[in-house]
């Protein structure tokens, strides 16, 4: 299985204030505010954004990773980052959905002729990715940096972003692992 979200996907805040956004997190609620307003900026709907991204689809794909590869599954975590050259000034991230012309090597229809060469360029990665996974189960070869399976001891995903694919231990992990924990409180 191929499993991720978006760096800027959808996100559905559940309240008005910061204090309302951290309710979930319980008595680690001083810990997710610093681990999600770590400049003390007060700004709710940033704050609001990453943990409603957080909870609706960041650590859920994540969850479903560690779920699958603990009982021997092979699943390649991924990170979506990557802003159309065209769409940089506009979008601050990837939003929902916006990694499927690359995946698919479908630029065209999404961009049109403001698709350029470096857009291209991640194209046919993510696109080569996914057609050797589809392929094999393995989404690596033809020259890409090499993808690991997950394993939920080192949390190594690859980061399609505007400088290439970073493989790299989740750089959220800490934001993900309150999630997770506040989430298990709920049950």
């Amino acid at each position: 299985m191929i499993i991720g979200a978006n760096d800027s996907d959808l996100a559905y805040p559940q309240g008005n204030t910061i204090g309302d956004f951290l309710k979930p997190f319980g008595s680690n609620g001083v810990k997710a505010r610093a681990v999600y307003d770590p400049q003390n900026t007060g700004d709710a709907k940033e704050v609001g954004d990453k943990i409603a991204r957080d909870r609706g689809q960041l650590e859920p794909a994540r969850f479903i990773a560690r779920l699958l590869s603990a009982q021997g599954q092979m699943v390649y975590e991924f990170r979506y980052s990557y802003v159309a050259d065209s769409m940089r000034q506009e979008w601050s991230g990837a939003p929902h959905a916006s990694e499927v012309p690359f995946v698919f090597e479908t630029l065209q229809a999404r961009y049109g002729d403001k698709a350029t060469a470096v857009d291209e360029a991640m194209a046919r990665t993510i696109s080569g990715y996914w057609i050797a996974f589809a392929k094999t189960g393995n989404p690596n070869g033809g020259g890409r940096a090499n993808w690991p399976a997950y394993n939920a001891n080192q949390d190594v995903l690859a980061n399609f972003t505007d400088k290439g694919v970073v493989i790299e231990p989740d750089p959220w992990k800490e934001r993900l692992d309150l999630t997770e924990e506040s989430h298990h409180n709920e049950k």
